[in-house]
């Protein structure tokens, strides 16, 4: 009997030692500087504040999202879809597009997409009250002298009429001491091999 009641201390004491590692690290976690910016990013992304949230963008992420956007706009199938490009971002032609800098074309763009689909400022505030973000885990790596962080996360808010849950990957670069959102670390990354050598 009293191996029976040695087992189960044992069994509760280490479920329970378990359950404080795992909190503590719960605790690092959410308050990892790099969390911290993530958090901060996507409140400002579900709320729609673009220029906050630009600005926790890597400053190089958002030259790219305008390079590509250009592109796009070169290589649209018909007069209509280039001027319908354009216009998207509040420009005239795409020599206005060029000259915006990338912050601000990131603004415009994400304005022209909410403008298309009008969510009015009450459906905003109740998204933003309901608004939940846990984290489900977090890595750090060092790729070429570069840190990064990616977070997984898992959100949940309401718009009023529905809940909506969705899993996220958020990838940070520190960029001279501070965490910043970049759009370039989840992209596959190619080497082409040596041939060997005789």
């Amino acid at each position: 009997m009293k191996a029976i009641i040695i087992a189960v201390l044992l069994t509760t004491w280490s479920l329970t030692a378990q359950a404080q590692e795992q909190a503590q690290n719960t605790k690092a976690i959410n308050q990892h500087p790099a969390t911290l910016v993530t958090f901060e990013y996507l409140r400002n992304a579900m709320g729609q504040d673009w220029r906050k949230a630009s600005a926790l963008m890597e400053p190089a992420s958002l030259e790219i999202l305008k390079a590509r956007y250009i592109i796009r706009i070169k290589a649209a199938a018909t007069l209509d879809d280039e001027i319908r490009l354009v216009r998207r971002l509040d420009c005239s032609n795409l020599n206005e597009v060029e000259k915006l800098q990338p912050s601000d074309f990131y603004v415009r763009f994400h304005a022209g997409i909410q403008n298309r689909f009008n969510i009015d400022q009450d459906k905003l505030k109740k998204i933003l009250d309901s608004l939940g973000v846990k984290v489900l885990s977090l890595a750090e790596e060092t790729v070429n002298s570069k840190e990064y962080c990616h977070i997984l996360v898992r959100t949940r808010h309401s718009n009023g009429d529905k809940t909506i849950s969705a899993l996220d990957l958020v990838s940070l670069l520190k960029v001279e001491g501070k965490w910043k959102v970049t759009t370039t670390a989840q992209e596959p990354v190619v080497k082409s091999l040596k041939e060997p050598t005789e």
